[in-house]
């Protein structure tokens, strides 16, 4: 598996509900019916914290973390380059601050899961 997760912030001047409403309705749908080669796509938006939290005491200044699960390297790379991304990336340039995004290429481990199939 190919694994990247992306932590960012709505654009500025852009209100927290309409960020969501564009990450959920519109952008989510966008990936998952255009993305060539994804086997699976998450969204975290980002909550305040509150109970059960530990050591999140103040706000992490982001507003959400996507998680793109791709087959291989390969698989998305070829995502990436393909012509459906262009309308994804002009979606995320509508409501992403691309300059604070980070970006992280992940190698998962699982070490306990318990959640149910």
């Amino acid at each position: 598996m190919h694994v990247l997760a992306f932590l960012f912030r709505r654009k500025t001047g852009m209100s927290l509900e309409d960020f969501h409403r564009q990450y959920e309705e519109v952008h989510g749908p966008l990936v998952a019916r255009t993305m060539p080669g994804l086997v699976q796509y998450i969204h975290y938006p980002i909550r305040p914290a509150g109970r059960g939290d530990i050591h999140a005491t103040i706000s992490p200044g982001f507003d959400a973390l996507s998680i793109y699960i791709f087959e291989s390297a390969e698989a998305a790379e070829a995502a990436w380059n393909a012509p459906s991304n262009i309308a994804i990336q002009e979606d995320s340039g509508t409501f992403i601050d691309f300059a604070s995004m980070i970006t992280l290429p992940l190698a998962r481990r699982v070490v306990v899961d318990r959640l149910p199939v």
